[in-house]
């Protein structure tokens, strides 16, 4: 009979999450996960399968945290520009703040793995469909709403919105200008006028 687990699965995840965010996949070892997490070798192997398949939990769970987290504060907010702001803002500041200067776990994933991953491709293109789709359904509600004109290419401008996202998380790993941040959003916004 086999014995049960004595950690929680999901937990792992997310620590794990921390360290890969914090290191890199390469340079991450399997010591460092046990050591890290606190579970031994082989609950790594029969849980998750081994470091790699570990590691695109990590990712799924990031991916996931991230959008649902973007998509719910969207969804609340009945000004569309104060919206996007505060999201931007609050991704300028988060990174701000971080002393590890980690940046963001998929565009570091993105820089470090791709393009020869197929099953983190996969990943990585869900979510910027995913954010993507959240970003045009958002100025939609704008443009029915009349806050937004209706002759705006909202597809483009969501993709554009993506790309700043990305922009300001990578630049996040280097000295971060939070004023200087918030300028360039206001000028991205400035396409909603």
């Amino acid at each position: 009979m086999p014995r049960a687990k004595q950690f929680d699965e999901e937990e792992v995840v997310e620590k794990a999450m921390t360290l890969f965010w914090r290191k890199g996949y390469r340079n991450t070892s399997l010591t460092d996960l046990i050591e890290y997490i606190g579970i031994n070798n082989a609950s790594i192997y029969n849980t998750f399968g081994g470091k790699k398949e570990l590691f695109d939990r990590t990712i799924e769970h990031y991916r996931k945290q991230n959008y649902e987290g973007m998509s719910n504060f969207l969804a609340s907010q009945h000004d569309i520009r104060l919206g996007l702001r505060s999201v931007f803002r609050k991704i300028i500041m988060d990174d701000w703040k971080d002393e590890d200067k980690k940046g963001c776990f998929i565009a570091n994933t993105i820089s470090e793995l791709l393009p020869h991953d197929p099953k983190l491709m996969g990943i990585i293109q869900s979510y910027r469909k995913d954010v993507v789709k959240t970003f045009q359904s958002f100025l939609e509600r704008g443009v029915k709403d009349g806050q937004i004109p209706p002759n705006k290419d909202l597809y483009n401008i969501s993709n554009l919105l993506y790309t700043l996202m990305m922009g300001l998380k990578i630049e996040a790993k280097s000295k971060l200008d939070p004023e200087g941040s918030s300028l360039r959003v206001d000028m991205v916004l400035s396409l909603l006028d």
